[in-house]
């Protein structure tokens, strides 16, 4: 899936470079973009495309995972854009488990805007599905030779061996529901929620963004977001881009998550590096 989005990203890409020379440099020229969280900015009109990768960083007792997301935004008006984002994390949460987890949004802005900066405000519709599984089950279906100990008893049987892995994988599975990593992956199907963001122009060249929302899952879970971050205005420094694109931001951004109603304590955090076009 990955590849997928990174396909699209280079057809867009390469679509932007056959386009060029039908752009009247002039028409770029006439607003200032300014940069929002989630590799998006203000534009005013067109469409805007985002990528990035970093790292999903939960509770001290969790392992780091691999995270990416992709953000579309097209802006309707100047004051009202709408897009979708995908985000992915992917990895070992700990010793015994490995997870994905994949959220798609869909949301609107209604922007605020002046020429050194955009405020708005985000109602937003999203879907998330996580896939938790044992090493165990990974293996399912693989002869693994089984150790035996003075102290235990070994199995008679292909059977009795099957039923004490069953027996084994339930347990873990007993033990993982209580285990706050999990919780943090316990988020699947729809939610809503509300955000209020904005960017401000600090200079020709650099940027900062933030973004605070709520957001409610239908398994009964509420979350706090907060996420701030700073932007580099590719666009001013390669002449290509500054013919070609309205925008080009690059970004990095970290964001804290807090989990309300599941009895977790602490923030988790992401770290994403990217870039967004806009044409």
């Amino acid at each position: 899936m990955p590849f997928l989005f990174l396909l699209i990203a280079l057809v867009f890409g390469s679509s932007v470079a056959f386009a060029a020379e039908d752009v009247d440099p002039l028409s770029l020229d006439t607003r200032e973009t300014i940069p929002l969280p989630g590799q998006t900015a203000y534009m005013g009109e067109g469409l805007s495309f985002g990528l990035s990768l970093g790292v999903y960083d939960p509770l001290a007792e969790c392992d780091c995972m691999g995270a990416w997301q992709a953000q579309l935004e097209y802006f309707y008006k100047e004051w009202l854009s709408g897009g979708t984002n995908v985000r992915f994390f992917g990895g070992d949460l700990d010793r015994d488990v490995m997870v994905l987890y994949q959220r798609y949004r869909l949301n609107l802005r209604f922007h605020s805007f002046s020429d050194k900066f955009d405020l708005y405000a985000e109602p937003f519709l999203g879907f998330e599905n996580t896939s938790i599984s044992s090493f165990r089950k990974q293996v399912r279906g693989k002869k693994v030779e089984e150790q035996h100990y003075w102290w235990e008893k070994a199995a008679d049987t292909d059977d009795e061996f099957h039923k004490r892995e069953v027996e084994e994988i339930e347990d873990d599975s007993t033990l993982a529901e209580k285990d706050d990593c999990q919780k943090l992956f316990a988020l699947d199907g729809f939610s809503i929620g509300l955000g209020i963001g904005g960017g401000v122009n600090l200079s020709r060249l650099f940027g900062a963004t933030g973004e605070i929302h709520v957001e409610y899952n239908f398994s009964k879970e509420l979350l706090l977001n907060v996420m701030p971050g700073v932007a580099f205005n590719f666009r001013e420094v390669w002449p290509w881009a500054k013919r070609t694109l309205r925008a080009m931001w690059i970004s990095f951004e970290i964001g804290g998550q807090k989990t309300f109603n599941r009895g977790v304590d602490g923030w988790s955090n992401t770290y994403f590096l990217g870039a967004q076009l806009g044409v």
